[in-house]
C-alpha cells in the first residue's frame, strides 16, 4: 500500500468521500490476508464490499504485481465475499494496463475522474512543496487521513491509541508532534481541535473556530442550554460571546480564544430535556426547544434578563409542544420558575402576542404556584401591581417587558 502521506492523496481521500457518499464507510488503512493494507473499504447499498486504493504515481505495468496481491488477499477473506469490487486511483493509467486488468473487474479512476484539474493539482502540488517543512511521520500521516475521512473535530490520546494499537505514552508524543505541526490545537491537557488540510499551509495554517465543538470536550454530560440554546433556536438575535454549557460536574469557566465558557452545575433532578443536534457539521447536545425556555426561567441571569425571557417566550411559544413545555417546567419542582413563566405567557397573551394556553395546561401550570409572593425581576425595586393567580410581584413597566419585541 502506498502511504497516503500528502495534501495531494489527502485532498483525493476526500474526494473520494463525495464520490462514494452513497456508500457505508467500513474502515480505513484496513488489513487484508497476507497482512497486505488497503487505503478504503465500503459497502455499498445493495452490501456489495468496495475496496479503494490511492496511488500517488501513474498507474502502469509497474503497479500490476501491487494490484493483483491486493485482488487476491480480497479474494483469499474468510468468510468469502459474495460479490466485490477493486477500485485503483491514480494520476493517470497506461492503457495496456487497462487492458489487462478490464478483465478482473478492477476498476480504474484517475484524478481527472473525481474532478481534480490540473489547475488544481498544480495547487496542490505547490502545498506540498511547502508541507515539506512539516512532514508527517507514517503514522501522523495516517492518523491524518483517518481523521479527515471521518470528519473528526476532538482528538483525544486514546483515539490515537485505537487506531495504531500504541501505548499512552506513545499516543501523547504523537499528539504533541501534530500540535507543532499545527494539525492539532490544543483544548485541554490531552484534548485537541483537529485542523483539516483545508484549513490552509504551514506556517499559515488556521485553526476552525466552532465554539460547539471545543465546548463540548470540556466536560460530561454536558448540553448547551440558555443563552446559547436561545439563540441556536433563533429566540433572541442576541449572538453570544459567552456559551453556557449544562453540566452535572462543577467546574471553572475557561476562556478560549475570544469565547468564554460558563459551565452551570445543575442537580441531576434538573439535567434532562436535551438531544443530539447537529451545528456546523458537529454533532454536539442542545436543549431541546421547550427545555431551553424552562432552563432560561429557572436561571434567567444566564438567559438576558427578564426582557430576553419575554422575548424568548414569544418568539418560542409558537413553535414548541405546549404540553412538553408545562411537564418540563414541573419536573424542575420549581415554584418561582413556574410563576414567572405562567406571568410571562398571560401577559404576552393579554397582549395579543401569543395565543393563550388551553385552559387545562394553564391549570396545571397554576396547580404548582407556591405560597411566597415572587417578585418578576429580583434585581429592580421591591414594588410593583401584584398577580394573585401567580402569585408574582411585577416590578417591571410594560415598555421594559416589551423592550425586546420588534413590533410587527
Amino acid at each position: 500500500m502506498v502511504a497516503v502521506e500528502t495534501s495531494l492523496e489527502a485532498y483525493i481521500s476526500r474526494e473520494l468521500m463525495r464520490v462514494f457518499k452513497g456508500h457505508t464507510l467500513v474502515a480505513t488503512n484496513e488489513t487484508l490476508p497476507g497482512r497486505v493494507e488497503i487505503d478504503f473499504h465500503f459497502k455499498d447499498n445493495n452490501g456489495m464490499d468496495v475496496f479503494v486504493e490511492v496511488l500517488s504515481s501513474k498507474i502502469d505495468r509497474s503497479k500490476l504485481s501491487n494490484i493483483l496481491d491486493l485482488y487476491s488477499s480480497i479474494s483469499n477473506i474468510y468468510p468469502s465475499l459474495k460479490k466485490f469490487e477493486l477500485v485503483i486511483v491514480g494520476p493517470g493509467v497506461s492503457l495496456s494496463t487497462r487492458r489487462e486488468l478490464e478483465r478482473l473487474s478492477i476498476r480504474l479512476l484517475t484524478f481527472k475522474d473525481l474532478g481534480i484539474t490540473q489547475r488544481r493539482l498544480g495547487r496542490i502540488q505547490e502545498d506540498r512543496k511547502q508541507m515539506q517543512i512539516r512532514s508527517l511521520s507514517p503514522n501522523e500521516a495516517r492518523l491524518v487521513v483517518k481523521w479527515e475521512t471521518e470528519k473528526k473535530t476532538i482528538i483525544r490520546a486514546a483515539d490515537v491509541q485505537n487506531a495504531l494499537n500504541r501505548s499512552l505514552d506513545y499516543a501523547y508524543v504523537l499528539l504533541h508532534s501534530l500540535e507543532k505541526k499545527r494539525w492539532l490545537e490544543r483544548i485541554k491537557k490531552g484534548t485537541y481541535q483537529f485542523v483539516p488540510a483545508g484549513y490552509g499551509v504551514y506556517p499559515n495554517k488556521v485553526a476552525p473556530a466552532n465554539a460547539f465543538a471545543v465546548g463540548a470536550a470540556f466536560v460530561s454530560p454536558y448540553y448547551f442550554s440558555y443563552h446559547t440554546s436561545n439563540s441556536h433556536y433563533s429566540f433572541t438575535t442576541q449572538m453570544p460571546f459567552t456559551y453556557f454549557v449544562a453540566t452535572t460536574k462543577k467546574k471553572a469557566n475557561v476562556e478560549w480564544q475570544s469565547v468564554v465558557f460558563d459551565f452551570v452545575t445543575l442537580s441531576k433532578q434538573k439535567f434532562f430535556g436535551y438531544r443530539t443536534t447537529k451545528v456546523f457539521d458537529v454533532d454536539v447536545c442542545m436543549a431541546e426547544p421547550e427545555k431551553s425556555i424552562v432552563d432560561s426561567f429557572d436561571k434567567p441571569h444566564y438567559a438576558g434578563g427578564i426582557e430576553q425571557l419575554v422575548r424568548i417566550v414569544w418568539r418560542g411559544l409558537p413553535q414548541i409542544n405546549h404540553e412538553r413545555l408545562v411537564n418540563y417546567a414541573l419536573r424542575m419542582k420549581s415554584h418561582s420558575l413556574v410563576q414567572r413563566l405562567g406571568f410571562v405567557i398571560d401577559f404576552l397573551a393579554k397582549e395579543g402576542l401569543v395565543e393563550p394556553f388551553s385552559q387545562d395546561l394553564r391549570t396545571l401550570l397554576a396547580s404548582y404556584v407556591g405560597n411566597t409572593v415572587v417578585y418578576l425581576d429580583k434585581r429592580k425595586p421591591k414594588k410593583g401591581t401584584f398577580s394573585s393567580d401567580w402569585k408574582i410581584m411585577n416590578n417591571v413597566s410594560i415598555e421594559q417587558l416589551l423592550s425586546e419585541i420588534e413590533v410587527r
